[in-house]
């Protein structure tokens, strides 16, 4: 007799042979599931003719493409590929140099120190499920659309756990940038503390370029009477885009506004993303397309390998207090 459990290339364990995973450091995708891979045996789905892997990798572009489309905090960290789902990252902090050395006299050695950073990566999960019923009775793609939810909700998952790393950064009191006790003067310039958190990066050694708020804290910002005289008088520009937009002001660096939701709304992080600050560890992203026909339901399951960190203290900051 047929071993059923063999049907449709299913495994004993109820795995589909239609997977595809995305690796991050060859920019490639492989023909079925990550924890089957091997250094030295590459199986490129683009090879494959199975019909299944190739709607498991078509499934796994769409996510990967949805990703960065409504979240923007990614902007703020370095992303650092990683294959593999335990990794050390070196950071190596640069040696200073002996200043006013007399003639003839053998300098001192300073040497690079170095430390490490460990990642272990977790995973995200989409499973979207479709009953026959609900397919055969449905007016709308209601796979197509649940696969979209998914990568949303991959996408949302990840933008709220780089938010909460980067609030991990070393806080700074900061003032209320919509207190306004004397109108119709706001009573803080939002410039004097961001001024100060800039120039505590820049002596660490590192230039800032982004400042990451909720839209509550931007639009109190836009709307300080403080910035909106300096606008005016083109001592600070604001440009507007779609993460938020650019401040720059004579003397300071431009500085990245990147405005999202899952900011705790009374906070703003100042920082580098390139020291950088906070490194995304990215790891493989794999898609599974699989049916259970004794149940009678189609479905696609994704995973999606990651882990934010904070590497560099001295390259970020985080502004506490800027709205009520």
């Amino acid at each position: 007799m047929e071993d059923l459990s063999k049907i449709a290339g299913r495994t004993l364990e109820g795995e589909y042979a239609g997977a595809a995973w995305f690796n991050p450091v060859t920019k490639k995708f492989y023909e079925g599931a990550f924890r089957d891979y091997e250094p030295n045996v590459t199986r490129e789905a683009q090879l494959v003719e199975d019909v299944s892997v190739i709607q498991a990798q078509v499934v796994l572009e769409e996510v990967l493409g949805l990703a960065q489309r409504k979240y923007v905090l990614r902007n703020a960290t370095r992303v650092i590929s990683m294959p593999e789902l335990v990794m050390t990252v070196d950071v190596a902090t640069a040696p200073s140099v002996k200043e006013k050395v007399p003639p003839l006299v053998e300098a001192d050695i300073i040497a690079t120190s170095w430390s490490s950073v460990s990642f272990d990566l977790w995973k995200n999960v989409g499973h979207v499920v479709i009953s026959d019923e609900a397919a055969k009775k449905a007016r709308h793609p209601i796979m197509q659309i649940e696969i979209e939810n998914c990568a949303n909700g991959l996408a949302a998952a990840e933008n709220s756990q780089i938010a909460a790393e980067l609030e991990t950064a070393t806080a700074v009191t900061g003032e209320d940038w919509g207190a306004m006790t004397t109108p119709p003067n706001n009573d803080y310039n939002p410039l004097n503390k961001i001024g100060d958190a800039i120039k505590t990066i820049q002596d660490a050694g590192f230039e800032p370029d982004f400042m990451a708020v909720d839209g509550l804290a931007w639009k109190e910002f836009l709307m300080n009477t403080h910035i909106r005289g300096m606008v005016e008088a083109k001592i600070v520009t604001v440009t507007p885009d779609a993460m938020g937009g650019m401040v720059s002001l004579p003397g300071w660096p431009q500085v990245k506004v990147l405005v999202d939701s899952h900011m705790t709304d009374t906070a703003a992080v100042i920082g580098s993303s390139t020291a950088p600050g906070v490194a995304l560890g990215l790891g493989p992203t794999e898609a599974a397309r699989y049916r259970n026909e004794p149940k009678g339901y189609d479905a696609y399951i994704i995973r999606q390998w990651l882990q934010p960190k904070l590497v560099v203290g001295n390259a970020i900051r985080k502004l506490t207090g800027v709205t009520a």
